[in-house]
C-alpha cells in the first residue's frame, strides 16, 4: 500500500466496515471532525485525496467512485489511441481514470479551489499525458464570471448567474473549444466529457467545428431528464443530427435532483 493511503484506508475501513456498539455514537456525535482533515485513498489505479466535507469526494470514499456509469463507459469504450476532453473536471475523478485508458488528457477547470487538487492528484499520479487547462469553455473567448458552489460541493461552480448555493464568485478566464483546438491541433478530441453545471449549451456552441469534424466520435453530459431525453433545447440545438443520444445514468442516485448523464454518439 502506498504510504500516503494508509491512514485515509484505515478510517474507510472503519466507517465503512467496522462494526461496533459505539460506533453510530461516535460518528453521529463527532461527523464534524471526521470532515475537517483531507486523506488521501486509494483510486482506480492510483491515489486520490477527498474531503468527507465535499458531496463528491465523499461519494467517492464511500462507494470508490462518483458517477459509476460514466466511469465504467469510460473503462469499457476508451481507446488507446483516443483524446478524451474532461470539461468541468473539478478535482480529477474522470481524469485519473481515462489518463490510464488513453493517449492523452485535456482537463479544463476555472474554479481555483478545484484546480489546486486537480494538479496536486495529476502530480501526484505521475501522469505525464494529461494536460491541465485553468479555464473554462464556453461560447465566448475571453473571462466571465464564476460563481462558486458551496464548500460542501466544488462541483456546482458555474458559470450561470442562477444560485447554486454558493456566495462568492470570481472572474475566470474561458475560450471557445474551436479556439483551443486550433491553438493546439495535436489535442482535438475524439472524446468529450462536459460537465458544467448547466452551462453546457454554451460549451457545445463553442465547439461547432468540433462537433462537424467527425473526429469526435463520443461526447458525454449532464442535462436534466426530460422523457429519457435531455430536457434543454440549447443542447438539443447544438448537437449535430448525425449523434444519437442515449441516457447513460442517473447522476448522483439517491439525491433526487433529476440530473442524469447522456452519450451522445455518432
Amino acid at each position: 500500500m502506498n504510504p500516503k493511503v494508509w491512514r485515509g484506508e484505515l478510517l474507510r475501513w472503519y466507517l465503512r466496515r467496522a462494526r461496533h456498539p459505539f460506533k453510530h455514537y461516535v460518528v453521529g456525535h463527532y461527523w464534524a471532525w471526521f470532515t475537517k482533515p483531507r486523506v488521501w485513498i486509494a483510486y482506480d489505479a492510483g491515489l486520490i485525496s477527498v474531503s468527507l466535507g465535499d458531496h463528491v469526494q465523499q461519494q467517492i470514499f464511500f462507494n470508490d467512485y462518483y458517477e459509476r456509469p460514466l466511469i465504467e463507459w469510460l473503462q469499457t469504450h476508451l481507446r488507446a489511441s483516443d483524446v478524451l476532453w474532461d470539461v468541468g473536471a473539478n478535482i480529477g475523478a474522470v481524469t485519473l481514470v481515462a489518463a490510464r485508458l488513453c493517449a492523452q488528457v485535456v482537463a479544463f477547470e476555472p474554479d481555483p479551489r478545484a484546480l489546486e487538487l486537480l494538479q496536486r492528484h495529476v502530480r501526484e499520479n505521475e501522469l505525464p499525458n494529461v494536460t491541465i487547462v485553468p479555464h473554462g469553455l464556453a461560447d465566448t473567448t475571453g473571462t466571465a464570471t464564476l460563481h462558486r458552489g458551496p464548500s460542501n460541493n466544488l462541483g456546482m461552480s458555474s458559470i450561470l448567474s442562477r444560485s447554486n448555493g454558493g456566495s462568492t464568485s470570481t472572474t475566470v478566464p474561458v475560450m471557445r473549444a474551436d479556439d483551443f483546438a486550433r491553438e493546439h491541433p495535436d489535442l482535438e478530441p475524439t472524446v468529450l466529457k462536459i460537465d458544467v453545471e448547466g452551462a453546457e449549451p454554451l460549451v457545445l456552441s463553442g465547439a461547432q467545428r468540433l462537433l462537424a469534424s467527425g473526429r469526435l466520435r463520443a461526447i458525454v453530459f449532464e442535462d436534466r431528464v426530460q422523457q429519457g431525453r435531455p430536457a434543454s433545447p440549447g443542447i438539443l440545438e447544438h448537437l449535430p443530427a448525425s449523434f444519437r443520444i442515449d441516457e447513460l445514468g442517473v447522476s448522483a442516485p439517491g439525491v433526487g435532483d433529476g440530473l442524469s448523464n447522456f452519450l451522445a454518439t455518432r
